[in-house]
Order: C-alpha cells, then sequence, then structure tokens
C-alpha cells in the first residue's frame, strides 16, 4: 500500500466520525486531497463514492415512515413535477439560446432538472455522449453541487425557512442527492426527511425522461437502467412502519446512513480532477448557473409563499 492509498483511507475513515467532520468538510477533503496529491485511483474511488451514496439512501429510508413518505409525496408531487419539467425546458431553450453542443446543453438541463451527475450519467448512456461531454457536464454540476452545500443553510436561516420550507427548496434547487441531504441534515432532521422525499419525486424522472429518449435512439434500449435505490428507500421505509418491535436498530441504521452519506461526498469529492473544470467553456458556465439561479429564487418564493 502507497503512502497516498493510506493517507486516502486515513481520511475516508475520519470522516466516519459525525462529531468530527459534516458534510461540507467532507467534500472539502476530497477535493483538496486531489488537487494537492492527484488521484490515480479515479475510477475506483468514483465506483465507490456512488454505491455508498445508493446505499445510504437506502438506509435513510429507515428514519421515514411510510405514512410521512406517502404524505409528503402527495404534496409536493405535483410541485416537483412543475419544477422538474420547467428546468428542463429552460435548460434546453438555454443551450439553444447560447449555440452550446445539444448533447451538453441536454446533459446540463437533466443534472439541473433531476440530479445532477445520476441524471447526466443515465441521459448520457442513452444519447452516447462522448466521455469529454459527460467530464463538462459533470464538471459544472460538481461545482454548483459543492456551492449550494456551503451555501444554501445560512440562506435558510437569513430567510427563516422552517425545516419543512429549507427541505423542500434544497430538494427542488440543488442537484444531487448528496448534497441535498448534506445540506438538509445540517438545518434539522425534519428537513432532512422532507428534502429526502421530495428529492426521489424528481431522481424519478430519469425513467420518463430516459424512456422518451431511447425511444428517439432505438440502439440505446439496453443502457436504459432503473434507478433501483428509489425502490429500496420505499421497502426500508415499509419495514420500519410495519416492524415496530425494532426501532432502535432501525434509528441506528438511519444514523449510520447519513455518516456513510459523509463519507460519500469524501469519495465525490475526490473524483473531480482540475483537468474536469478547465474543460468547462463559458458558454456552458452561463447555461448551467443562469438556469440554476432562476430555479433556486423561483422555488425560494414558492416555500416562502405557499408552504408552512
Amino acid at each position: 500500500m502507497t503512502k497516498q492509498v493510506f493517507f486516502f483511507i486515513l481520511l475516508a475513515l475520519f470522516c466516519c466520525f459525525p462529531s468530527l467532520v459534516n458534510a461540507s468538510l467532507a467534500l472539502a477533503l476530497g477535493s483538496a486531497y486531489t488537487f494537492i496529491l492527484g488521484n490515480p485511483h479515479k475510477k475506483n474511488t468514483n465506483l465507490w463514492g456512488s454505491i455508498l451514496l445508493r446505499s445510504s439512501v437506502v438506509g435513510l429510508g429507515f428514519g421515514i415512515n411510510i405514512s410521512v413518505l406517502v404524505e409528503a409525496g402527495k404534496e409536493n408531487a405535483g410541485t416537483t413535477t412543475l419544477f422538474v419539467l420547467g428546468a428542463l425546458g429552460l435548460g434546453i431553450l438555454a443551450g439553444k439560446f447560447l449555440k452550446i453542443n445539444d448533447k451538453v446543453a441536454l446533459l446540463i438541463a437533466s443534472g439541473t432538472a433531476i440530479c445532477g451527475g445520476s441524471a447526466i450519467a443515465a441521459v448520457g448512456s442513452v444519447i452516447k455522449a462522448d466521455s469529454n461531454q459527460l467530464a463538462v457536464s459533470t464538471g459544472i454540476v460538481f461545482l454548483l453541487n459543492a456551492v449550494a452545500l456551503f451555501i444554501f443553510p445560512p440562506i435558510g436561516h437569513y430567510f427563516g425557512l422552517s425545516q419543512i420550507q429549507f427541505g423542500t427548496w434544497a430538494a427542488i434547487a440543488i442537484h444531487d442527492m448528496s448534497s441535498v441531504v448534506g445540506a438538509a441534515s445540517k438545518y434539522g432532521d425534519t428537513a432532512l426527511n422532507i428534502a429526502s422525499v421530495t428529492k426521489m419525486l424528481r431522481v424519478i424522472w430519469i425513467i420518463p425522461l430516459s424512456l422518451l429518449l431511447v425511444l428517439g435512439v432505438k440502439q440505446s434500449r439496453e443502457s436504459f437502467k432503473i434507478p433501483i435505490f428509489i425502490l429500496g428507500f420505499v421497502v426500508a421505509s415499509c419495514v420500519k412502519s410495519f416492524l415496530p418491535d425494532y426501532q432502535s436498530f432501525f434509528q441506528i441504521i438511519y444514523l449510520c446512513s447519513k455518516q456513510a452519506m459523509v463519507v460519500s461526498l469524501f469519495f465525490i469529492g475526490s473524483s473531480i480532477s482540475i483537468e474536469n473544470i478547465k474543460q468547462v467553456g463559458g458558454k456552458v458556465i452561463l447555461q448551467a448557473v443562469s438556469v440554476w439561479l432562476i430555479v433556486c429564487v423561483a422555488s425560494m418564493y414558492y416555500v416562502k409563499n405557499f408552504q408552512l
């Protein structure tokens, strides 16, 4: 084992302690590690980070009663649909206006509207995006996710958002599940529960969007994959609800999953490279940032005026 790998493992273990490391610090540590020391094992860390992220999301289901999940789904399904379709359409129009490559524009729009890197990976596999297009799209989404993780909780407190309002806002406006959960967990447990459920409603849009694209790209049918971790989240919530005698055990799984999400942010931070960031052009940044800011402002207005 090289010293570099040993130091990486040491930092990952350090992120396992909730009293020492929160989501923001974990992301910063991962990014700093790669920028300073480099990451020759980027492919592996990206893979394990993705696996840990999805496993953590399933584990969070053990902290939410199925009745709460259903109620939150009913309340936010329409809102989520409106913002997903609005952001997707706005992103595509912005891409055409700025004359950005159609595939890159669609990847950015999908990542902003649905769920960041996961949507980019899913849509990219269907439309046969090349590695450079995927790297550019993932790079800008990663940067905006990192910004959101740091600034959303202070903004929420500044505007006096309740935990329910903040959870909804974060779930609608932040790209990736990891950053949504990271920001919401810093705001409170109620915010985390609302954010997790509402974000799931966004993630589900991977399925109809991918199916629609598959119809237009015949050779991509084998590339279509349903995000199984969504089903796992619902099953975990059902198990918690129907086995009341094991609540203390489920609470342990829930708490471990919250910290595992923090560790996954360390892996995600370490998987981005300076090269990826350099590939992001000015027009792509303008498209991604402008659409994201519109979504942030519009969703803030919604939660402040139409949600308790």
